[in-house]
């Protein structure tokens, strides 16, 4: 048989025996509720953010430099902890960009920043699902899928739980609040797990009670692969919500309304919304600006004048994100 031929087969099955998984960015973000540079360079960050759907962010708030903070107090040791595993300890906003400190610029994080870590590969592939039990329970389940050569024995899996949007009118005068870290679900510093055999799997399952203040709807497990040695962040993932099937009609309690489509180009239809019209609708923008309130008329909300990007919709004590396109 030709020599060529046979380089050429050899060539394609280890291509396909070490395929990568194309690799998800993580910004971890450092922030404080008292801090007024904080205030003053989010806003900016997460006009930036905006234009990246597919990034996953997730925001600590340690105890420094205002031990006052208000999403700090409600978990000191693991918002500090996490911040101390990467030396940024000490003065706020900082940045760890799939697992580097960046330097305390301003901006820190630009669109060119984001761009270079966009379209890479990663020999781990991540993902994650909720499941919620009764009323304030949750079951995640995460799966580590060994997609290439890893080069390593053992890696780190963090995974904590985050609630995607906050309301509250902070220190600082911010008011919508990001991806806030509520508690982690492994070791703050990460839990050390073997690697899998090639495209084989490790799954993991988690569980956690829906605390006082937070908000189930918003809730959401964000898991993530590092090194051991340099911390840098194969994979990483956020979790989407199943749902069992009740065995009973009469099981199915009502729940919040949902949106659809989402994406949307123009039109935002409400699901499961009560008939309660007059209450108010406010739409706020990834910085927390608010870009329109008024009085619910209908199912449905017209959002065709608004730019593309990602928003938040807020009716009542209820808050959605979608994405315009």
């Amino acid at each position: 048989m030709n020599k060529k031929f046979l380089l050429a087969i050899g060539l394609l099955v280890s291509a396909q025996i070490f395929a990568q998984s194309p690799r998800t960015v993580l910004i971890e973000h450092f922030t404080n509720t008292k801090c007024s540079i904080c205030a003053s360079r989010n806003p900016g960050f997460y006009s930036t953010l905006a234009n990246y759907p597919q990034v996953i962010h997730i925001a600590f708030h340690p105890s420094a430099p205002y031990s006052s903070c208000y999403f700090n107090q409600q978990n000191v040791t693991e918002n500090d902890d996490r911040t101390k595993f990467y030396g940024a300890y000490g003065s706020t906003p900082k940045f760890v960009l799939n697992g580097k400190l960046l330097p305390s610029t301003n901006p820190a994080i630009t669109t060119t920043t984001i761009d270079t870590a966009l379209n890479q590969t990663s020999p781990i592939e991540v993902s994650a699902t909720e499941e919620l039990f009764g009323v304030d329970s949750v079951k995640a389940r995460i799966v580590v899928r060994t997609t290439g050569n890893v080069g390593a024995s053992e890696l780190l899996l963090f995974a904590g739980v985050a609630q995607d949007t906050v309301l509250y009118s902070a220190g600082n005068g911010e008011q919508l609040h990001h991806d806030v870290f509520r508690k982690a679900l492994t070791k703050v510093k990460g839990d050390t797990i073997q690697v899998s055999a090639l495209n084989d799997s490790l799954v993991l399952f988690f569980s956690y009670k829906i605390q006082s203040g937070w908000r189930e709807a918003n809730l959401t497990t964000i898991a993530f692969v590092q090194l051991t040695d340099t911390k840098q962040v194969l994979n990483a993932t956020k979790s989407y919500r199943v749902v069992s099937i009740p065995s009973a009609i009469g099981e199915v309690e009502e729940s919040s309304f949902s949106i659809y489509p989402n994406p949307v180009k123009e039109i935002l239809e409400l699901r499961n919304q009560k008939s309660d019209f007059g209450q108010s609708v406010v739409i706020f923008d990834l910085a927390g600006r608010k870009i329109s309130e008024s009085k619910l008329s209908q199912n449905r909300i017209d959002v065709s004048g608004l730019a593309k990007g990602i928003y938040f919709l807020k009716i009542n004590d209820t808050v959605k994100k979608f994405v315009k396109e």
